[in-house]
């Protein structure tokens, strides 16, 4: 792919108020067609107030990173989620968007031309420029558009619509990362009075030809040369000129390139993570009966679930991991709270425009001027010149802020209690893998801790399986402590989504900390991988760390899914040998992964979980909503028995009241006037997040051939609801879109995306090979996995079933009790 795609082309070449005659000057002299009103496509970037829908590459104009601009200003306010869209290197790779249209009084969209094939086009492309990785491109202007890759298949990839005034654009698969696509309206396209969408008269202006109707000055005209680039390549593909009424470039953000980075730091002797466990003398089963976990009147080995949990030893220990996110200092104690991830070094794209600018010196660098050719050589200088640092695929290395002494809980089969257990009932003895014990990695799920994993452990330690776990970042033993001095006071605050509050890490007032929450949470999964390998135990052969798979749950099994994708991606450098790579691929190599409880779009399916949507939606309301909307709230709120002081979740739980009130009131505009802002809030949530977001990662475990077990409560209609926590959505793209749904947000999005195919419902090993599954409860809840209290059935077939998934490392799920299961579609 070419380093400097159109991000760096538009900083360059399109300065839309440079001097002689603006746009506005030339439709004067030239005079608008205004015998006929027609209904047009929004498009004037270089008016005064800019109006340009997005997603579109024009809003890398200016940049000096390679970065959107929509940060532009001294201080960006990064809280401010439109500008946090700033700190990015591209678009969403599965957000809807829109492109609105101007429509005169009483005229509107006719819905069923926007749903037409043929409306709307998408084609994925080639910029051209001198480092373009398809040699018949180099020739071509930096950031034109040079060839077709292929088009995207309406109905498979993607679905239009109306949307109000506008044209909706519905990604039904994500889009392809780091990578420029061309969308094009059509005029298939009509309004409520049968007329053609015609193009804005700015787009009139600019598409005209370069060479027989050039515009007058140097910024207008590479402007048109751009949309004559766009043009040329369309109608190249037999698209008839005429028919186009709008195009716009979109470039992807990059996102797992950061991760293919931190598993080549890794290996380096400074930050290798090494990890000693020591046994603590006690069992799973007297942990969870300490607990309360299994009440001590059950404690005894005609109770299944103690029985296996006297199989597991506890170890304990540290592993040492890079610490990439905030730490709190006497400057910014809150740090955890409002801070990102930072490049390590100075972005490239910055380096480059301060080196032709002639503020930097190419020689001093070390560097001649046949080096420019590859960005790539202009990583890894820190000359302080970039001074917002943000990651992109410009600048890959993130900086380590600390090496972090994680807990970790091991828990270890005991041969001899397994083989008492299992003569109990009849079986064979078990025998030691000669390698060592093989490992399950296991990683919970918001709010709960490394703990969790003591749950599944017996299952596991029977099935001769060690479990490993750490704590996500922000939770358990991984939070903070701080003092916060205001006017004279100190006061202590306690950063813990474990025993504070689920929004310290899914924190909503500032998204970039959310999506590197959520990267720690990768890079420490990555990191424990990794540290399997240089552990006492793997070096004793307790362990084998070359036999490891991957278990998650709910926010676990969100990061998992990208954990393991990228873990099994294989390295890409262009430094190491193909047998350095094949090192490194083998120290992160997991077998298989059990998700249970994930979901994909994460911000998008936040809004329609029952148990987040109402804190989300009262939080968006209280920082965007108009002045007369907060006090309504507020003083709904303050009049309602229970509702608690503003931004807890007992105040967000009364959002769901309000919004009943409105609706019972005919403000039916405003309940719109909210949700229109709900929209825009996940626009820009889910653009931030997306670097993380498992939907990005399935396609890598389908390439790796990753075996993989998704479970899921879907509920049964009757007394026993679908998962309250992570919406499972819709499995059928059209469906969701059908019924108003965004077709990627949830589990069964996820599963979709992955290949999965359902569980029967009947008793008997099913034998999957390899294949991956999904097993749909129809009863229990999102705890289920770990916590019988819904359905103590549920629980034991969840875990009876991932014990078989992962001790035939993918070959077979069992099915012991089918009555717990739905039907398999």
């Amino acid at each position: 792919m070419n380093k400097l795609t159109l991000s760096v082309a538009v900083a360059l070449a399109l300065g839309l108020t440079g001097c002689g005659e603006s746009l506005d000057d030339i439709k004067a002299d030239i005079g608008d067609n205004t015998a006929k009103t027609y209904s047009r496509v929004v498009f004037d970037p270089g008016a005064a107030t800019p109006r340009l829908s997005v997603p579109n590459d024009l809003l890398f104009q200016g940049t000096t990173d390679g970065t959107l601009t929509t940060d532009s200003g001294a201080s960006p306010d990064y809280s401010d989620p439109q500008v946090a869209l700033g700190a990015l290197d591209g678009w969403s790779t599965q957000n809807p968007f829109a492109i609105d249209i101007d429509f005169a009084p009483g005229i509107s969209l006719d819905a069923a031309t926007a749903s037409l094939p043929g409306a709307v086009k998408i084609f994925e492309i080639i910029s051209g420029g001198a480092t373009s990785a398809d040699a018949d491109c180099r020739p071509v202007t930096q950031g034109h558009a040079c060839k077709i890759v292929g088009e995207l298949t309406f109905g498979v990839d993607f679905l239009s619509g109306a949307s109000g005034k506008s044209v909706a654009v519905i990604p039904l698969k994500p889009l392809k990362a780091a990578t420029t696509y061309m969308v094009v309206l059509t005029s298939i396209l009509e309004d409520s009075a049968g007329n053609a969408i015609a193009p804005s008269t700015t787009y009139e202006l600019v598409r005209q030809d370069k060479d027989s109707l050039p515009l007058a000055t140097p910024s207008q005209l590479a402007l048109q040369q751009l949309i004559n680039s766009f043009e040329n390549v369309v109608e190249a593909e037999g698209v008839d000129r005429d028919s186009i009424v709008y195009t716009a470039a979109i470039t992807t953000q990059s996102t797992d390139i950061v991760f293919n980075t931190i598993k080549q730091m890794l290996t380096q002797p400074s930050l290798r993570p090494t990890m000693g466990l020591a046994a603590q003398g006690y069992t799973v089963a007297d942990a969870l009966v300490q607990a309360g976990a299994i009440p001590a009147n059950q404690a005894n080995l005609s109770n299944p679930a103690y029985a296996a949990a006297t199989s597991a030893q506890v170890y304990g220990g540290v592993i040492k991991l890079p610490y990439f996110s905030g730490v709190p200092t006497d400057e910014n104690p809150l740090a955890p709270l409002n801070s990102r991830w930072m490049a390590q070094y100075d972005s490239p794209v910055t380096l480059l425009g301060a080196i032709q600018a002639d503020l930097v010196n190419l020689a001093d660098l070390g560097l001649t001027p046949a080096d420019l050719q590859n960005p790539a050589n202009l990583l890894g200088f820190d000359l302080g010149i970039d001074k917002a640092r943000h990651l992109t695929k410009f600048n890959p290395v993130p900086k380590v802020n600390t090496i972090a002494n994680v807990p970790v809980l091991m828990t270890v089969p005991d041969l001899a209690q397994i083989n008492m257990l299992r003569a109990l009932q009849q079986q064979p003895a078990m025998i030691m893998p000669a390698g060592g014990w093989p490992v399950v990695i296991f990683q919970h799920g918001i709010t709960g801790n490394k703990t969790n994993a003591l749950a599944v452990a017996g299952a596991l330690s029977m099935a001769g399986y060690a479990v490993v776990a750490i704590d996500h970042t922000l939770h358990g033993e991984r939070g903070f402590t701080v003092d916060i001095t205001k006017d004279g006071v100190t006061s202590t605050k306690v950063i813990n989504a474990s025993t504070n509050a689920a929004t310290d890490y899914m924190n909503l007032q500032s998204l970039l900390t959310t999506r590197d929450n959520v990267r720690q949470s990768i890079s420490d999964i990555l990191g424990l991988r990794a540290g399997l390998n240089f552990s006492n135990l793997a070096q004793t052969g307790v362990i084998n760390p070359t036999d490891v798979q991957f278990m998650g749950h709910s926010l676990g099994a969100i990061t998992g899914t990208s954990a393991v994708g990228a873990a099994n991606t294989p390295v890409q450098s262009a430094t190491l040998t193909e047998e350095q790579k094949a090192q490194i691929d083998g120290l992160y190599a997991l077998k298989t992964a059990t998700l249970a409880m994930p979901g994909g779009a994460i911000a998008n399916f936040l809004l329609e979980s029952a148990e987040f949507g109402p804190l989300i939606k009262s939080s968006v309301l209280l920082s965007v909503g108009t002045v007369e909307l907060k006090t309504a709230f507020s003083q709904f709120a303050a009049a309602q028995s229970g509702c608690g002081g503003a931004l807890t979740p007992p105040f967000a739980s009364c959002y769901n009241q309000f919004e009943g009130y409105l609706r019972a009131q005919g403000q039916d505009t405003t309940v719109a006037a909210l949700y229109s802002g709900f929209s825009k809030f996940a626009f820009a949530a889910q653009t931030v997040i997306d670097a993380g977001d498992p939907n990005n990662y399935a396609q890598k475990l389908v390439s790796s051939e990753t075996p993989v077990y998704i479970i899921e409560v879907a509920g049964n209609g009757v007394d026993t609801l679908p998962d309250q926590v992570v919406p499972n959505g819709i499995f059928s793209a059209i469906q969701a879109v059908s019924k108003g749904k965004m077709p990627l947000a949830g589990t069964e999005p996820l599963a979709r995306l992955l290949g999965a195919t359902g569980i029967e419902n009947t008793a008997g090993a099913k034998l999957i090979n390899g294949s991956n599954s999904i097993g749909r409860f129809n009863i229990g809840n999102h705890a289920s996995i770990l916590d019988p209290t819904a359905s103590a059935a549920a629980t034991a077939e969840m875990q009876m079933q991932t014990a078989s998934f992962v001790s035939t490392k993918g070959a077979a799920i069992v099915v012991t009790n089918a009555s717990v299961l739905a039907p398999a579609n």
